[in-house]
């Protein structure tokens, strides 16, 4: 009960104060714990910030998986993939303002941990299975998945980015549509 207490907190504190600005006393305080509680559950704001990515992205890695796990066609899996992942980060803001600000997601996520590391390893992987079938299919691009799935998540930043810059005014559904035309046009052989 702790642990989801001070992650709750922590989540909004660092998006909107910014993770260095956050002091592990503003969370405790956030959480409703004594900074004793708090270090009994953590180390220290680190150890909440990957407990953070943590859980969330093991939530979001299974929805997608789930949304791409169906017996249609790959392309049609994808493209539901990226609608069902901008629809959970576009319900989850919090989470996203911390997400876009950690790292290129085309990018290995290089020094953090080997949870974050494995779950970015697993979501390129997962999306370049669904872009190698639908290479197969015929109705990608042929080229490199790994380097396709790559550019797909690139592109789902670039427009999330935008998003969270612009006020976040723009409906989810609209965003999402607009990400999935740019992923036709730069990874599908048509773009119908």
């Amino acid at each position: 009960m702790y642990r989801t207490l001070v992650v709750d907190a922590a989540e909004h504190l660092f998006a909107t104060g910014g993770y260095e600005r956050t002091k592990i006393q503003h969370i405790a305080s956030a959480s409703g714990l004594s900074l004793g509680t708090l270090y009994s559950v953590f180390e220290g704001k680190a150890d909440i910030l990957e407990a953070i990515h943590d859980e969330r992205l093991v939530e979001l890695f299974l929805l997608a998986g789930e949304a791409m796990a169906t017996d249609e066609r790959a392309a049609t899996r994808l493209i539901r993939g990226n609608r069902v992942f901008i629809e959970w980060l576009t319900a989850h803001p919090d989470f996203l303002r911390i997400h876009l600000g950690t790292s290129a997601w085309a990018s290995d996520p290089g020094d953090v941990s080997e949870g974050r590391v494995n779950a970015w390893r697993k979501g390129i992987e997962l999306i370049a299975s669904v872009i190698q079938r639908a290479m197969d299919d015929g109705d990608l691009l042929d080229g490199d998945p790994v380097l396709a799935a790559r550019l797909l998540v690139a592109m789902q930043q670039v427009f999330m980015s935008a998003w969270v810059e612009s006020g976040m005014d723009e409906a989810p559904s609209v965003l999402s549509e607009r990400v999935e035309t740019q992923i036709r046009r730069s990874l599908f052989r048509s773009t119908t």
